[in-house]
């Protein structure tokens, strides 16, 4: 009777014990690849702001038109392209981690987005100055989001891989 109870005891701590492990595998596995997920995710952010046109300091040099009716204006263009990265902002932060560094600085460049939206929709004329400040804003959280994983994302300021060309980007 005592092995009987003694086998029992062994055969349950041996399923329990396996069962653990197995669960604290699959779980550390599910981590991995929510860890690589954000990760992929931020890094094509980054990409992608560093390639925008809209945020390219060349863009600001010239004077932008702005005519609303024009659908092919300036002031139509970097709107739409500012709404879009706002979209692509929002989607890179569905890839986050309950408790990613990731949150602030990307919470913070949608309200960037959205100041920015506000102010040149309140006043055209300040497009200029108001990309500027986008500009700026992002570049600032760009430095931010990178820090968060140093070793998987790098810096690219805003719009400053838009009009390079593929070689000139690998210097």
């Amino acid at each position: 009777m005592d092995v009987l109870v003694a086998q029992i005891i062994v055969t349950t701590i041996s399923v329990t014990g396996g069962a653990l492990l197995a669960l604290l595998i699959d779980r550390g596995k599910g981590r991995r690849v929510e860890r690589i997920a954000e990760v992929n995710a931020l890094r094509l952010l980054t990409i992608e702001i560093g390639s925008r046109r809209a945020l390219s300091p060349e863009q600001s040099a010239s004077p932008l038109s702005i005519d609303r009716a024009d659908p092919d204006s300036d002031l139509n263009r970097v709107m739409r392209s500012v709404v879009l990265l706002r979209k692509e902002i929002r989607t890179a932060r569905k890839s986050l981690r309950q408790r990613s560094a990731a949150w602030n600085p990307l919470n913070y460049m949608v309200a960037a987005c959205n100041i920015f939206i506000e102010n040149v929709d309140e006043r055209p004329s300040s497009i200029v100055s108001e990309l500027e400040i986008l500009r700026i804003d992002l570049d600032a959280l760009l430095v931010e989001l990178c820090a968060t994983d140093p070793k998987e994302l790098v810096y690219r300021p805003a719009g400053s891989t838009a009009y390079r060309r593929p070689s000139e980007l690998q210097n």
